[in-house]
Order: C-alpha cells, then structure tokens, then sequence
C-alpha cells in the first residue's frame, strides 16, 4: 500500500505530470485539427469568359459545378459569367446544373460585360446575383430557326414517310406556336426564381429588352451592384464561413483532365497514333471513362495512324467556350444551314 502511494506522488509531481499533460493536449489538438476542423474553409471560383453555350461549353462548365459539388472543403461557388446565351437545351441544362450546386453550396455569380439570353436562363439557378453597372443583362426570348425540309429535294417514290410532318417536323404555324411555347417557359424560370424581385410586368419581360447593369438592379432582374469582392463575401456570408480561402475549379478541373489524357497518350507514345485525331463523341467517351488506351484495338477503333493532332477538337474540352476571339466569330449566320429546326436562347444584338 505504501508502495502505491509513492508510486502516486512520483506521477502527480509536476515533472511527470507537466509532460504528461502536455502530451495529452497535443493528441487532442491533433485530433481536433484534422476530425472536427479539417482545414480552412473555401470558396470555390469558376470563370466563364466569353462565351456561347453549346453542347461542347456546356459539358467544361457542368464539370466545373460538379467538382464543386464533391468536394466538402468547398462551402460556396462564385462565378464569373460572360454569356451572350446560345442552344436552348444546352443553356436549359446549365440551368438546371446550377440550381443543383446550389441545392448543396450557395452559388452567387457575378455578371460581366453580357449574360442575356441563354446565360442569363443559367444565372436563374444561383443563390444571389451581381452585376456591373455597364453590364448588358436579360433579353429573354427565343430563336428557332426553321430552315423547312429535312430533305431538300422533294423525295421520290421510293421514300415512304408515316405522316405529313415527318419529312419537316410540323408546319410554319406549328412552329410558331412552339416558339411562344418556349418563351412562356422562360419567362416561367425568371418568374419563378425572381418572385416579388421582379419589378416589370410579364409583357415588358418578354419583349426580350436587354437592360443595362444598374437599370437591371432596378428593374429586379439581379440582386445587386457589385464585382467580385462583394460577390465573394457574399459567398461567404451565406455559407456561414469566415478566414476561409479560395480555390481556382477551372484550374483542379483541367488538371484532372491533363491527368487522364494522359493515361491516354502514354501507351501511343511512339506508335504514331494519336487520339487527338478521334471524334469529339470518342474522345469524350474516354475521357469519361478514364480508361487508358492501346493501339492494338483498345479502343482505337475508327482512329487513322496517319492523320495529323487536331488541336481545336482538345480545345474544345480546355476551354469553356472553344470559340473564337471575337463575338462576330461565333454568332450564328441566319438562317443557318443546317436540317431541322434550331433553337436559341441567344442575344443576337442591333444590326449593324
């Protein structure tokens, strides 16, 4: 008993129970650290430069939401948005994209020099908008470009179609009243996301009017004036985080894709194959599926060992809008020549 007790005064001296004490905080702190406060919170910033929503942009700009929707250290997005619009589906699926991330972060976007049309149907999904004061904001409307036949010529008797419309798709008043259709859906979304925001009447919202940045503010089609501090804090403010840090998506996004193109490319290397030559839809595919590839028909399939890297294909997926320099470049040429029917949400602008 007596030897108990000294071994007791040996432990509770404060030599021995200093370090001991000292030992336990550090476990705890570690513990603390790494478990309940897994590093600094961040902001997660996705820039969108000029560009036109299309199947190839809208695809980057989806990647560049759902790395921000998986990764946990990323409390809230802002996003630089410079969009004149482009294809109805393609900026209807941004939309929808964007009100997804912010079921899970807030989204708080900041407009640039345009976001009308189909960019501003997309800016519809964030939590909170900002625009320049010199901003070109709104134009809500459609486009359908309805060249007529499918087939050009009238079809000979050997072409048998099942209906009167299957050769065109319906007739001019068809789609007409398919064109109101659309619009009546678009200005659904702005109604439905703006609410009592919105200070003008239905009428004078769709007659596509562009509005300037601080006329927008007034007329409720963006919350606020600002740039990308104010946008930023924003972010913060509505996630609950302070002494948080930043995060470049555009950045992590490609990098994972360099990643994976390059599992790609290494077992061609030498072989004089390139998959640069592939189809956009294969070249999607693998990147997709992250598999690597080899030249011995796993999965080259269609690819010509003689045809030269096409660079615009890749820049496709680098770049958010793999267009041009300028808006005369990737404005579309009316009536365009293509078969079927085409339709935009897409600010055009005055004529000049």
């Amino acid at each position: 008993m007596d030897k108990l007790r000294a071994v007791w005064r040996v432990i509770a001296s404060w030599y021995v129970s200093g370090p001991l004490l000292a030992i336990l905080g550090i476990v705890l702190g570690t513990l603390v650290f790494f478990y309940v406060f897994p590093g600094k919170p961040k902001i997660g910033v996705i820039d969108i430069p000029f560009t036109i929503i299309n199947d190839n942009s809208s695809f980057v700009i989806s990647a560049f939401m759902e790395y921000a929707r998986r990764d946990d250290s990323i409390k809230a997005v802002f996003i630089r948005l410079n969009s004149p619009g482009g294809g109805a589906a393609a900026s209807e699926h941004l939309y929808y994209e964007t009100r997804k991330l912010r079921e899970k972060k807030p989204v708080v976007i900041v407009m640039n020099d345009i976001v009308a049309s189909g960019g501003y149907m997309m800016a519809m999904g964030a939590n909170y908008t900002f625009a320049k004061p010199s901003s070109f904001v709104g134009n809500v409307g459609v486009i359908l470009s309805f060249p007529g036949r499918f087939i050009a010529r009238p079809p000979g008797e050997q072409v048998v179609p099942t209906g009167p419309f299957k050769l065109s798709g319906g007739d001019r008043r068809y789609f007409i009243g398919l064109t109101d259709q659309l619009k009546q859906a678009f200005a659904g979304i702005v109604l439905s996301e703006r609410g009592d925001k919105l200070k003008i009447s239905k009428e004078e919202l769709l007659s596509a009017k562009i509005f300037p940045g601080v006329e927008s503010v007034r007329v409720g089609l963006v919350d606020e004036l600002g740039g990308d501090t104010a946008a930023i804090e924003k972010a913060a403010s509505l996630a609950g985080v302070s002494n948080y840090g930043l995060v470049d998506i555009n950045t992590e996004v490609f990098r994972n894709f360099n990643q994976k193109f390059k599992r790609i490319i290494e077992p061609l290397e030498g072989t004089g194959i390139t998959p640069l030559g592939a189809g956009p839809t294969d070249l999607m595919a693998w990147l997709k599926g992250g598999r690597g590839l080899s030249p011995n028909g796993g999965g080259l399939e269609g690819l010509d060992p003689t045809s030269k890297p096409n660079l615009d294909t890749l820049r496709r997926y680098l770049l958010p809008s793999g267009l041009g320099e300028s808006q005369a470049q990737v404005l579309p040429d009316f009536p365009l020549k293509v078969n079927g029917p085409n339709i935009y949400y897409l600010y055009v602008g005055p004529s000049q």
